[in-house]
This record gives structure tokens, C-alpha cells and sequence, in this order.
């Protein structure tokens, strides 16, 4: 045998001694090769796929938006959505018994609206629907997934913030439960990191661009504009440079102030920092935001201060039921680019049934719309919400069902 370049004796029963030690390391090899490769497919041993495919790409953002292309997007986006832009093929809905868990906050509009949709799909399949209250804190978040997992159900969906729930979530995979997430982190698409088979969300880039549209449309290129922002949020960070890139960049506007202003403190910060703006910059201004919830408190400002309603006009996001009261009352608030209701729980629904036949989800994005007081009532909004006019339960129960039903 050779050792550092010598050749040595080998003693009586060592070549059997090597024998067994080399048949020792390839089983130890093919052990560690198998073990890898069950980690790595740990959902080929499951009825059903919980391991996330690859995440899609980040959105983009436009930097630069010309008067006239403003006012084509504006003119596109605040017309009627009656045109599917979905998938028109997918894996049929199993027959089998499924219960599905939608794990959220039962107090706040936005997720009702969400769990209808969930509620809906799946009374449309006849699986079981469970609904957890996380009574809108982190641990009742914990406490509810510990009780759908306890249920022994076969599919989670939430919009709570997956980074702080990942023990249940990663539980929830091992054990061959996919968890799809309604906004539960930053972007659309699928979340290897935090354990999600798909985040249904719209394109937050498009949703900042939709904003500085209307901004820069609207006021003819000459916009002065606010962004009032929570910094401590990526996604909120993200909508900021998306809705300014292109007011920054526009010739005739002006970008007066960034201002954070931290969403858990509205009520206390807002109405300071509103009136800060009023003695810096005047009066004649706009305001784009993340997120609507700051503009009651705004308003509110405005308001006491005397402010003509045609001189401060705010543009959000979001849309939960107080914007539409502002913009039907001419309350300052004149535009938003709201989340889809129910629409967002067909598309978690879909996910789930790609799960099952162990594919990844749909890829597409539901495009934004832009409400406004003249399509305040279209869309959903009667209701103040926004549900598309494109027949979406139509489209994706016929992929279910294996239908051709006109839709």
C-alpha cells in the first residue's frame, strides 16, 4: 500500500480489513446521497406538494412616465376589468375529501373579504373549509396555526407576516401541508425561504406606477407630491420608490418629502406630521402613500385646518372600506389602487390544487386597478371593495371541474 509516496507491508488480514472499511464508506456515501436527496425532495414522499418551487423574479419598476403615457395607463386602469387575464388550463381538483384552514384575522374587512373567496372555491369543490382567529396578534397567528395543525387539515392559508410564523410553517411542510400565503410576504409567487408554495399579492411595482400615473396624468406634469410611508416594511419601501421614481423624474413635478410615519402609531404621528407639511409646503399639494390607512388621519388634519378639498388631493393604496367614504364624499382622497376581495381567494384556492397534482402555481398577476369617484360604484364597489367583472370563479371552476361552461 502507499503512504506518502512510500510503498508499505500490509500485515495478514488487512486486505480484508480494507475490504469491509471501503464497503463501510460507499454505504455511508450512498446513505448521505439518499439522505440529501430526500431533503431536497422531501415532497416526493407526500400525497401532496408543501416544498415551494423557485421564487419568480422581483417585479420592476418604472422610473419614467411621460404626460401621455401617464394618461394611457390612467385611462386603462380605471376602466371595467371584464377581460381574464388568468390561467385557462390547469390540473383538475381532486374528488377526494379535503379540508383546507384559513388562518387570519376575523375583525378586519380586508381579510373577510379574502376568506369569503377561500369559503367560496371551496364550497364550489365541496372540500371542508375551517376558519382560526389570530385576533390580529403574533401569538394568536401562533396559536391558530398550532390549531389547524392540530386539525389535521390538508391545506393552510393566511395573510399573516410568514417571517415571524415560520416554526408552524416549516412544521406544516415537513408534515406535507402547503401553506399559501394572501400577502403574507412582499411579493407574488412562490417563498422557498419562509415555507410558502405561493404568496397571492398584486404587483407592488404596479401598484406604484398606477399611482404616479395618476398623479402626474391628473395634474398635467406638474405635480408637487408627498410619499407618506412606514420605512420599517421592505414591501412598503418598494411601493415608495415605485409611486416617486416617475414624479422624481418628471420634467414639470416636483418631489417635496419622503415622510415615515410608522403604521402602529397613526393615530398619535399623522396629524403632527400632516400639519408639519402644511407650514412647510402650503397648502396646494399631493400625497401618495403604501397605505390608505393613513388617510382618515390626514383628512382629518386637513380638515381642522381649513384646507379647500380641491387643493390637497391624495392618492393611495390598498382600499380598505373608509377610502371608498373618502373619495364618494370628495374627502381629499381622489384616487386608490385597491386589492382584488374574493378574487384573491379563488387565486390561494388554484395554488392548493396545483399542490395537490404536484405542480407549481399559476404564474400570472391580477392587473391593477385604479378607483376612482367616477367608477366608484363599478367593480365591486357598491360594496366597497373591488371584485373584477372578468368571471374569474367561472374561469377557475372550469379548470377544477374539467367544464367548458361559458363564462
Amino acid at each position: 500500500m502507499r503512504r506518502n509516496g512510500m510503498i508499505q507491508r500490509q500485515g495478514p488480514g488487512s486486505e480484508r480489513q480494507d475490504e469491509r472499511g471501503a464497503r463501510h464508506v460507499l454505504a455511508g456515501a450512498a446513505m448521505a446521497i439518499a439522505t440529501l436527496f430526500l431533503c431536497g425532495h422531501a415532497w416526493a414522499q407526500c400525497k401532496v406538494r408543501a416544498e415551494p418551487y423557485p421564487a419568480w423574479p422581483e417585479p420592476t419598476i418604472v422610473s419614467t412616465l411621460s404626460v401621455d403615457q401617464a394618461k394611457q395607463i390612467v385611462a386603462e386602469r380605471t376602466g371595467l376589468q371584464t377581460k381574464w387575464y388568468g390561467p385557462t388550463s390547469g390540473p383538475k381538483a381532486t374528488t377526494e375529501p379535503v379540508t383546507i384552514a384559513w388562518v387570519a384575522d376575523q375583525g378586519y374587512a380586508t381579510y373577510i373579504g379574502w376568506g369569503n373567496g377561500v369559503r367560496d372555491a371551496a364550497k364550489a369543490l365541496g372540500w371542508k373549509f375551517l376558519s382560526f382567529n389570530t385576533r390580529g396578534t403574533v401569538s394568536g397567528q401562533l396559536a391558530a396555526l398550532d390549531q389547524a395543525l392540530a386539525a389535521n387539515v390538508m391545506a393552510i392559508i393566511t395573510p399573516a407576516d410568514a417571517n415571524a410564523l415560520q416554526k408552524p410553517i416549516q412544521e406544516a411542510v415537513k408534515r406535507c401541508i402547503p401553506v399559501v400565503g394572501i400577502h403574507a410576504t412582499a411579493f407574488p409567487g412562490p417563498s422557498p425561504t419562509l415555507g410558502l408554495y405561493d404568496n397571492i399579492a398584486s404587483s407592488a411595482a404596479e401598484i406604484g406606477e398606477s399611482q404616479a400615473a395618476y398623479v402626474i396624468a391628473m395634474s398635467n406634469g406638474t405635480a408637487r407630491d408627498i410619499h407618506m410611508v412606514d420605512t420599517s416594511f421592505a414591501i412598503a419601501r418598494f411601493k415608495a420608490k415605485a409611486a416617486t421614481e416617475p414624479i422624481k423624474n418628471c420634467a414639470g413635478c416636483k418631489f417635496l418629502d419622503m415622510v415615515n410615519v410608522p403604521i402602529s402609531d397613526l393615530a398619535q404621528r399623522v396629524g403632527p406630521a400632516t400639519s408639519g407639511l402644511l407650514a412647510r409646503f402650503g397648502d396646494s399639494w399631493w400625497m401618495t402613500t403604501c397605505c390608505d390607512d393613513y388617510y382618515p388621519y390626514v383628512a382629518a388634519t386637513l380638515r381642522a385646518a381649513g384646507v379647500p378639498t380641491d387643493k390637497v388631493q391624495l392618492v393611495g393604496a390598498d382600499a380598505p372600506p373608509a377610502t371608498y367614504e373618502l373619495i364618494r364624499k370628495g374627502e381629499y382622497e381622489v384616487a386608490s389602487v385597491p386589492e382584488p376581495s374574493t378574487l384573491f381567494g379563488y387565486e390561494a384556492v388554484d395554488a392548493i390544487v396545483h399542490a395537490m397534482a404536484g405542480q407549481p402555481p399559476a404564474k400570472w398577476v391580477q392587473p391593477t386597478f385604479i378607483r376612482t369617484k367616477a367608477n366608484i360604484d363599478q367593480e365591486g364597489g357598491k360594496n366597497n371593495e373591488f371584485v373584477p367583472s372578468n368571471n374569474f370563479a367561472c374561469h377557475y371552476q372550469n379548470i377544477w371541474k374539467g367544464t367548458n361552461n361559458p363564462c
